[in-house]
C-alpha cells in the first residue's frame, strides 16, 4: 500500500511520555489501613510440647514466641520471673537491655498472675522476638500472657498489649510498624480487657493534653479488639489438650 508523503512517519519504537515524568509523590498518611486499624493478628497457644505453657503471635511482620516455666518452689515469696531477648535476626535494635525489657515484661504481667496461689515459688516466662516490624513490646506481652494461661496459671484475666505512635502530621497511628514508631512520640499500653484495667503503660516522646487521653482510649480499643483472638486462640489449644476417647465398640 502506498504511504502518504503528507504525513511524517514516526519512529518505528516509541515509549509512553509517562516514563519521563516526574514521579508522583506518595499520598500523606498511613496507606493500606485505617489510622485506628490494627494488622492482622495471628496467635496460636499451645506451640511446644515440651514446655508447660507456650505460645506463637504474629502481628503484620512482628513474630514472638513464648514458653512458661514452673510453678518452682523457692525459699521466701512467690515471684513472676521475665525474660524478653530479641533474636540478632530480627532486624531491629530494641533500644532496652536485657534486664529493662524484661521488666516492663513483668510489670505489665504481674497484676494478672494471682501469686498468692503459688507460695513460695518461681514462674518463669521467657520471650523472643524473632522479627521485629514495629510494636513488638505489646505483642510480646500479649504473647506471654497467653503462655500463661496456657500453663494453666490462675489469672485475673488475660494480658493484651497494644501499641500507639503519633505520625508527623500529628495523627495517632494505632499498632505502628517500625517506619511510623520512628517518626514520633510512642506509647505502649497493656489492658486486662475483661476488667477493663490498665496493667502496664510506657511511652516516649512528648504526651500532653488531650492528645494523651485519646491516645490511651484508642490502645485500649485496640486491646478490646485483639482480646477474642486471644480468647480463640486459647480455646483451640484448650481443645486439643482433651483426650479423645475411644470408639464403644458394639
Amino acid at each position: 500500500m502506498p504511504g502518504d508523503s503528507r504525513r511524517v512517519r514516526g519512529p518505528e519504537e516509541s515509549q509512553s511520555p509517562l516514563l519521563y515524568a516526574a514521579p508522583a509523590e506518595p499520598p500523606a498518611g498511613r496507606t493500606g489501613r485505617g489510622p485506628g486499624e490494627p494488622r492482622a493478628v495471628f496467635a496460636r497457644a499451645g506451640l511446644l510440647s515440651q514446655a508447660a505453657g507456650s505460645a506463637y503471635l504474629e502481628a503484620g511482620g512482628t513474630k514472638v514466641v513464648c514458653t512458661v516455666s514452673g510453678p518452682r518452689e523457692r525459699g521466701g515469696e512467690s515471684r513472676l520471673v521475665c525474660d524478653l531477648r530479641w533474636a540478632p535476626f530480627s532486624r531491629a535494635s530494641p533500644g532496652l537491655s536485657p534486664r529493662q525489657a524484661g521488666l516492663l515484661l513483668q510489670e505489665s504481667l504481674e497484676p494478672a498472675v494471682r501469686l498468692e496461689r503459688y507460695p513460695r515459688a518461681e514462674l518463669a516466662v521467657w520471650a523472643l522476638v524473632l522479627e521485629d516490624r514495629g510494636s513488638a513490646l505489646p505483642a510480646a506481652i500479649s504473647c506471654a500472657a497467653l503462655a500463661l494461661a496456657d500453663a494453666g496459671t490462675e489469672m485475673y484475666d488475660l494480658v493484651v498489649g497494644t501499641g500507639l505512635s503519633r505520625g508527623p502530621e500529628g495523627e495517632l497511628l494505632l499498632d505502628p510498624s517500625d517506619a511510623e514508631e520512628e517518626t514520633g512520640a510512642t506509647m505502649s499500653l497493656s489492658l486486662m480487657p475483661a476488667l477493663s484495667q490498665v496493667s502496664g503503660l510506657l511511652c516516649s516522646g512528648e504526651w500532653e493534653g488531650e492528645s494523651s487521653v485519646e491516645a490511651i482510649h484508642m490502645c485500649m480499643e485496640g486491646c478490646q479488639r485483639l482480646y477474642p483472638v486471644l480468647q480463640q486462640s486459647l480455646l483451640k489449644a484448650t481443645k486439643r489438650k482433651i483426650p479423645v476417647p475411644p470408639p464403644e465398640s458394639s
